[in-house]
């Protein structure tokens, strides 16, 4: 059990033997864990931080913001249309039965209009259903031509 001594102003004392096992881990002045701490030292904690430990209530915070943030990227604030002809453009690229070498991706407000040539009618197809296929696509406009 934790000895935390309330001071004269009603203030628990933050310093004890689990933070300068935390902070030591960390580099100057970060302020949070680098690694996980340990189950009894959590737990502790979290006891500790239900009878009003300050210090006890912020390590808490602290082991829930740390973890696994890995995948998790800024927010992009960038424009449905744009990220519609890119993700077109991505499928178009990546379909091996289709040479899209030649057509063009143009998007406006979800309206997809493809222009340009594939060799094949099948390929005009296909990159048309790829279109509608892709989120945020209201209607397609197929002006392939077949070269």
């Amino acid at each position: 059990m934790r000895n935390d001594r309330v001071d004269p102003r009603g203030e628990r004392e933050l310093e004890d033997a689990a933070l300068r096992r935390m902070n030591r881990a960390d580099q100057p002045g970060a302020g949070h864990p680098a690694e996980r701490r340990s189950w009894l030292d959590r737990t502790t904690d979290e006891v500790a931080s239900w009878f009003g430990n300050t210090a006890a209530m912020r390590r808490r915070q602290w082991d829930e913001a740390a973890g696994d943030h890995g995948g998790e990227g800024p927010a992009l604030n960038v424009d449905a249309d744009a990220r519609i002809v890119e993700d077109l453009n991505h499928r178009l690229t990546a379909d091996r039965e289709l040479d899209a070498s030649n057509v063009r991706v143009a998007c406006d407000e979800g309206l997809v209009t493809l222009d340009g040539s594939v060799t094949t009618s099948a390929g005009a197809q296909r990159a048309e259903n790829l279109a509608i296929t892709a989120k945020g696509v209201r209607q397609v406009i197929n002006n392939l031509i077949v070269a």
